[in-house]
C-alpha cells in the first residue's frame, strides 16, 4: 500500500505538468523549485576537476580516500539545481564518503558529445587527485545514468581502470526510445510526458541515438564493475531499467535489481517527506558504503 504521502506527490505532480513545456520555460520552472536545504553537517564547495566545474559535498566524518562521483539528470539541457544539490549531499551523509557533482557541460549550447567528454574528464581527474578506482562509485538519476555508463564504456575501451560499483536511480539508458514502458506505464506515471525524450534529443542531434556512447544499453557490457539499479513501478522509464538489467547480468556483471512499487522517476528526492523514498535514499546509501568498504566511525 502505498504511504498517503506518496499519494499527495504524485497528485501534485500530475498537477504541476512541469515537463510538458518548451525548453526554456522548464529551465525558468526548475529554478523557481523549493527545496529542502542542505543536510546537518554536509560541506558545500565547488571545485574544478580536470577542467570541469564540480559540486564538492562532503559529509563530517567522511572516510578518507572514499568518493562518489554523482552524475544529475535533467536530460542533457538541465543543470544543477537546489534539489539536486541536496539529495546528492543526502546521498553523500548516508554514504559516509564525500560526493562529487559534475557540472557537465548542457544541450542544445553545447550538444554530445560535449556531457560525455566531461564525464571523462571527471572520472580521470578524480583518479588524478588521488583516489583509487576501487574506492570509487559511480551514480546518478535519470538521463544521468546513461552519461555515466556511456563515459566508464569510453574509459574502459581506453584502458582504464574501472571504479568499485555503479548505483543508478530510476535509470534513462536508451534514447532511442525502444522501452515498452513508454506504452504499459504511461497512464500511471504522474509527470504524463507527452514525449518521454523531450529534451534529451536536443543532446542526440542527428546522430545515432541507438550508438552506445548516447545509449549505453546498446554497448559491450563486459568488465563493467556491479552495479545496483532502483527502478520505479510508476515510471516510463523502468523497461530501460529492466533491460539493463538484464543485459549486464548476461555480460557477467554482478547487479541487484529492485522495482520499488507505485513510485515514480527520481521518487528519492522526496525523501524528507516520503517514506518509501527515505527507504530507497537509505538502500541505496547502505549500498555505496558497502562497496566503499566504508565502516561506521572510519576516517
Amino acid at each position: 500500500m502505498s504511504s498517503i504521502q506518496s499519494v499527495l506527490i504524485r497528485f501534485l505532480l500530475k498537477r504541476s505538468n512541469l515537463w510538458n513545456k518548451p525548453l526554456p520555460q522548464i529551465r525558468k520552472n526548475m529554478e523557481k523549485l523549493k527545496a529542502q536545504g542542505m543536510p546537518e553537517g554536509v560541506e558545500a564547495s565547488t571545485e574544478v576537476i580536470n577542467g570541469v566545474a564540480c559540486e564538492q559535498l562532503v559529509p563530517r566524518n567522511a572516510a578518507q580516500g572514499k568518493a562518489i562521483l554523482y552524475f544529475h539528470g535533467g536530460g542533457f539541457c538541465l543543470g544543477i539545481y537546489q534539489a539536486n544539490r541536496a539529495f546528492v549531499a543526502e546521498l553523500a551523509k548516508e554514504a559516509g564518503a564525500a560526493a562529487y557533482m559534475p557540472d557537465y557541460r548542457l544541450a542544445p549550447e553545447n550538444p554530445f558529445p560535449a556531457a560525455l567528454e566531461d564525464g571523462v574528464a571527471v572520472y580521470k581527474g578524480l583518479i588524478l587527485k588521488g583516489y583509487a578506482p576501487k574506492d570509487i562509485v559511480v551514480t546518478g538519476d535519470s538521463s544521468g545514468c546513461a552519461l555515466a555508463v556511456s563515459a566508464l564504456l569510453t574509459l574502459k575501451q581506453g584502458g582504464e581502470a574501472m571504479p568499485g560499483a555503479m548505483a543508478f536511480i530510476t535509470p534513462v539508458f536508451d534514447l532511442a526510445g525502444r522501452g515498452e514502458s513508454y506504452k504499459t506505464r504511461q497512464e500511471k506515471d504522474p509527470f504524463k510526458l507527452k514525449d518521454p525524450l523531450g529534451i534529451a534529443k536536443v543532446y542526440v542531434g542527428a546522430n545515432n541515438p541507438a550508438s552506445p556512447m548516447l545509449s549505453p544499453l546498446y554497448g559491450e557490457l563486459e568488465g563493467l564493475p556491479p552495479m545496483l539499479i532502483h527502478g520505479a513501478d510508476y515510471d516510463v522509464f523502468l523497461s530501460d531499467a529492466e533491460r539493463m538489467a538484464d543485459a549486464v547480468r548476461n555480460a557477467g556483471v554482478s547487479v541487484e535489481f529492485k522495482v520499488w512499487r507505485k513510485m515514480w522517476h527520481i521518487f528519492h528526492m522526496q525523501a524528507a517527506i516520503v517514506p518509501e523514498s527515505k527507504q530507497a535514499l537509505q538502500a541505496l546509501g547502505a549500498y555505496v558504503k558497502e562497496k566503499l568498504g566504508i565502516v561506521c566511525g572510519q576516517r
